[in-house]
C-alpha cells in the first residue's frame, strides 16, 4: 500500500536538517566503512537521532563541521607537496592533458581553442591543484548571462558558448555561474582523487572566493552537469543538489549560495557581508 502523505512530508522535513547514516558516511568520504564511521562519531560524541522505525539520522550541521575539519587536516598534511593557483595561458597544455585522461584525447583536444578563448576573455575562470609539480585537479568556473544558464541546463555544452555570453568577476551585481569541467587525475586511486577534489574545492572556497568577496564579487549560484559517477559524487559532497535531469540525460546540479550551509562558504559569506557593510 502507498505510504500516507504525512510520512512523505515528514521525510522531506527530516532531510532538510539530517543525513541518514549512508548519506553521512558518503559526506565524510568513508564509503562503506561502517566501523570507521561509527568509531569517528563515538570519538567526536556525535549522537544518532532516531526517527521513523528506529532509523538513525545525524544532524547535518555536525557532520558538515566534521567534514570541514577533516578537509583542513588533509590540507595541512599535504601542504608541502600541494600548490593551488589560478590558471595562465601557459597552463593550457597541462589542462588538455588532464582533460584527455578524463574524456579522451580527441574530445580534450577539440576544446583547446575554446579553453584558450575563454581564458583570454575571463582570466580568473580556471583554477588548478598541483602535486609535486604535476597538475592533479582543475576546475573551470564561468559567470554567465541568465539566458546562457538556462541553455546550459537544457543541454548546451559549456565550451560551445560565445564569449559574449560571459559575465565578468566584477562587483555590484549578482553572478550566476556554471562549472564546465571539474577534473582530477586518473593516475591515482579513487580515494586520492576524492582528496584532490576536496583540496581543490576547499581552496577555491577559502582562497579564491574570499578574495572575490573582499572585492565585492557576489556569486548567487553555481550550476554544474554531473556527467560521470565520480563527478556526481564530487558535486553531492560539495553540497550541490540535483536540480533535474534535462535533455540528453544531463544531470544538472545546483548550489544556491544564499541558502547553502556549507562550512566552506562561511568565510566567503562573512567577507562579502563585511564588504557590503563598508560600502554603506
Amino acid at each position: 500500500m502507498p505510504r500516507p502523505r504525512k510520512e512523505f512530508e515528514l521525510d522531506e522535513e527530516i532531510s532538510k536538517l539530517y543525513y541518514s547514516a549512508k548519506e553521512a558516511q558518503r559526506r565524510l568520504g568513508l564509503g562503506n566503512d561502517r566501523d570507521r564511521f561509527n568509531y569517528i562519531l563515538r570519538t567526536r560524541n556525535i549522537q544518532r537521532v532516531p526517527f521513523l522505525g528506529g532509523q538513525g539520522y545525524y544532524k547535518k550541521s555536525e557532520i558538515d563541521q566534521l567534514y570541514a575539519e577533516i578537509w583542513a587536516f588533509l590540507l595541512v598534511g599535504e601542504s608541502k607537496d600541494i600548490l593551488y593557483r589560478a590558471a595562465t595561458l601557459d597552463d593550457i597544455d597541462a589542462e588538455i592533458e588532464l582533460a584527455a585522461l578524463n574524456f579522451g584525447s580527441k574530445r580534450a583536444e577539440a576544446t583547446r581553442g575554446h579553453r584558450t578563448r575563454f581564458l583570454q576573455a575571463l582570466p580568473e575562470m580556471s583554477h588548478y591543484l598541483f602535486s609535486k609539480g604535476q597538475m592533479v585537479a582543475a576546475i573551470n568556473l564561468l559567470p554567465m548571462k541568465h539566458e546562457a544558464i538556462l541553455q546550459f541546463r537544457e543541454g548546451k555544452r559549456g565550451w560551445l558558448f560565445s564569449t559574449d555570453e560571459l559575465e565578468q568577476f566584477e562587483p555590484d551585481h549578482r553572478l550566476e555561474c556554471i562549472v564546465i569541467d571539474c577534473m582530477t587525475t586518473t593516475c591515482a586511486t579513487k580515494d586520492k582523487r576524492m582528496r584532490y577534489a576536496s583540496l581543490l574545492l576547499g581552496n577555491l572556497a577559502r582562497v579564491t572566493f574570499v578574495d572575490w568577496a573582499n572585492r565585492g564579487i557576489d556569486i548567487a549560484s553555481i550550476d554544474a552537469c554531473g556527467g560521470t559517477d565520480d563527478g556526481r559524487r564530487i558535486l553531492k559532497r560539495a553540497g550541490f543538489e540535483l536540480l533535474g535531469i534535462y535533455e540528453n540525460g544531463r544531470d544538472i546540479y545546483h548550489l544556491d549560495i544564499d541558502s547553502s550551509e556549507m562550512p566552506l562558504l562561511r568565510e566567503y559569506k562573512a567577507a562579502l557581508a563585511e564588504w557590503r557593510k563598508q560600502q554603506g
